[in-house]
C-alpha cells in the first residue's frame, strides 16, 4: 500500500477550533437489565437511565427509573472500571432505597478527566441492588447516544442482516450470541448514524415502503413494543434519508437532506416541531451526519467536489459558525476512486467528535481491489490509514467491542454464506463472525449509506 499518496493531512479553510456554546452536553444513554448483570440475574426488572456531561466535562446528571425488580431496593449507583460482562467498583452513589420501582435523580456529581475517559471507552455501568439480590438485580452499560444497531444495550454493535422476502430483521445479540427476528413491515432498510428513537438506550428497527413518491418511515419502538409510522420526505434519488440526533436530546431525529434544494427537512424529537434549514448548493453536494463540535448534537454538513479536492462544509451547531476541511480527492498520483459514507458515524479515537473519513479504491475500473481508509482524527488533525476489505464487500461501521471506538467491518459473500470481518479498535486484531443467508441484505445495501463516490 503506497502511503505517499497522502503528503498533507488536511487544508483547513477555516480554523478548526474547538470552543463551544456553555449549554453544550453531551448524552449516554443506559439500558438497564438483569441479562447484563454480572453474573445474570432471573429477574423480569427493567430501567433506563440518561447521561448527560456538560461541556466543561467537569460533571455530569443522571436521572432515570427502574421497575419490576423482585424486591425492595437497597442501593443503586454507577460503576466504573467495568466493561460488559466485568464488575468494576461503585464510584458514584445514587443513595437509593425503595420498593420495586421509582426514580433516579436528577443527580449531578463531578468527573475527573481520567473517569470522563474511563466513561467514553464504555466501562461505566449503572446497577440496581436489591435485598433478592444485594450484588446487583439489573445492569446497563452507559454509552453514547450516538451507538448503532444496539438492539440489546450492552453498548456493544449487534449483527443484523435484513430479509427482504419476509420482512424481517435478524438479529445476532453482542450481549448472549441469541439470534432474534423481527418482523415489522417494509421492503428497504438503512444504516445510520443512531437508531435509538425512543431514548431507552435500546436501537430501534427502522424499515420504509413508499406511497407514490412519499416515503413511509416504519420504527420499531423498543421502549413500547409498537410501531411509530411517519410521512417524511421523497422517495426522488436527491433525498438522502440522514437519521440523527440534531436537537441534543439523546433520541434520533427523522431528516432527509433534500439535494436539489439544498435544504434539510428535520423533525425534532423533543418537541415534534419540523426544522427546515438551507445548508448546501444543490445537486453537487452530498449530506454528511456527525457531530463534529462534541456539543451532543449533529451538525449539518455538505460534502462537496472540487478541483481542490473533497471540501467538507460543516454548520457546528455549538456556534453556527462554518468550518471548511479538506480531506481525500487531492493527493497525488491517485485522485480516483475517493468515496464518503454520508450515513455513519465514525469516531476512530473515542473523544466523541466524528471523524472525517474517505475510502480509497486503488483502480474502480476493476473490481476485487484492497480498500484503504483515511481518517482524519479529530482529536490531534493526525491521520489514521487501515487497509481492509475489498472492493466487492460491503463497508460496515459501528463500535464492535465497546471501548467507544469504531470499528471497520468488511461483510463478504462466501458462497452463499455472509461472513462479518471486524478490525476490532480495542487490540488492532481480526474477528470474522458468520451470519445470514443468501438473498439477506445488511442495512444500507439498499439504502442511502452505500459508499458515495467523490472523485
Amino acid at each position: 500500500m503506497r502511503r505517499k499518496i497522502f503528503p498533507m493531512l488536511a487544508l483547513c479553510l477555516s480554523a478548526f477550533v474547538f470552543s463551544t456554546t456553555a449549554a453544550a452536553q453531551q448524552k449516554f444513554n443506559v439500558s438497564v437489565t438483569a441479562a447484563q448483570e454480572v453474573p445474570v440475574s432471573p429477574s423480569n426488572g427493567t430501567g433506563s437511565c440518561v447521561v448527560t456531561l456538560n461541556l466543561a466535562e467537569t460533571q455530569f446528571t443522571v436521572s432515570g427509573s427502574y421497575s419490576g425488580v423482585t424486591s425492595n431496593v437497597v442501593a443503586g449507583h454507577i460503576h466504573d472500571a467495568g466493561p460488559v460482562g466485568v464488575n468494576g467498583p461503585a464510584r458514584f452513589n445514587f443513595n437509593l432505597t425503595g420498593g420495586t420501582s421509582g426514580t433516579i435523580g436528577p443527580l449531578t456529581f463531578a468527573v475527573t478527566p481520567a473517569q470522563v475517559a474511563d466513561l467514553r471507552a464504555g466501562r461505566w455501568y449503572v446497577n440496581i441492588h436489591t435485598v433478592n439480590f444485594t450484588g446487583g438485580e439489573i445492569r446497563g452499560q452507559v454509552k453514547p447516544s450516538t451507538s448503532v444497531f444496539d438492539y440489546d444495550g450492552d453498548g456493544r454493535t449487534d449483527i443484523k442482516v435484513f430479509r427482504p422476502s419476509v420482512s424481517t430483521m435478524f438479529v445476532r445479540n453482542s450481549l448472549n450470541n441469541a439470534v432474534a427476528g423481527y418482523q415489522i413491515g417494509g421492503t428497504s432498510t438503512l444504516s445510520s448514524a443512531s437508531d435509538d428513537y425512543d431514548g431507552d438506550g435500546r436501537g430501534d428497527f427502522l424499515t420504509f415502503v413508499a406511497e407514490g413518491t412519499t416515503r413511509v418511515w416504519i420504527i420499531g419502538q423498543s421502549a413500547t413494543n409498537t410501531l411509530r409510522i411517519v410521512r417524511w420526505g421523497s422517495t426522488a434519488a436527491t433525498d438522502q434519508v440522514l437519521p440523527a440526533d440534531y436537537d441534543g436530546d439523546g433520541k434520533t431525529d427523522i431528516a432527509v437532506y433534500r439535494r436539489t434544494e439544498g435544504i434539510w427537512y428535520i423533525i425534532r424529537s423533543s418537541d415534534g416541531q419540523t426544522r427546515a434549514e438551507v445548508f448546501g448548493l444543490g445537486p453537487n453536494d452530498f449530506g454528511m451526519v456527525g457531530d463534529f463540535d462534541k456539543d451532543g448534537k449533529a451538525d449539518l454538513t455538505a460534502i462537496r467536489g472540487s478541483t481542490n479536492g473533497i471540501i467538507w462544509y460543516t454548520r457546528r451547531s455549538s456556534d453556527n459558525t462554518v468550518q471548511a476541511v479538506i480531506w481525500g480527492g487531492t493527493f497525488a498520483p491517485d485522485v480516483a476512486g475517493d468515496f464518503i459514507f454520508p450515513s455513519s458515524q465514525v469516531d476512530v479515537d473515542g473523544d466523541g467528535r466524528q471523524d472525517h473519513v474517505i475510502q480509497r479504491d486503488p483502480n474502480t475500473g476493476t473490481t476485487g481491489n484492497p480498500v484503504t481508509y483515511f481518517i482524519r482524527r479529530s482529536s490531534d488533525g493526525q491521520m489514521f490509514v487501515l487497509q481492509w476489505g475489498f472492493d466487492t464487500d460491503v463497508r460496515l461501521f459501528g463500535d464492535y467491542d465497546g471501548d467507544g471506538k469504531t470499528d471497520f467491518v468488511a461483510r463478504r459473500n462466501e458462497g452463499g454464506l455472509l461472513i462479518w470481518y471486524i478490525y476490532q479498535s480495542s487490540n488492532g486484531q481480526l474477528r470474522a463472525v458468520p451470519f445470514g443467508a443468501t438473498g439477506d441484505a445488511f442495512a444500507g445495501e439498499t439504502e442511502d449509506d452505500t459508499a458515495v463516490p467523490m472523485f
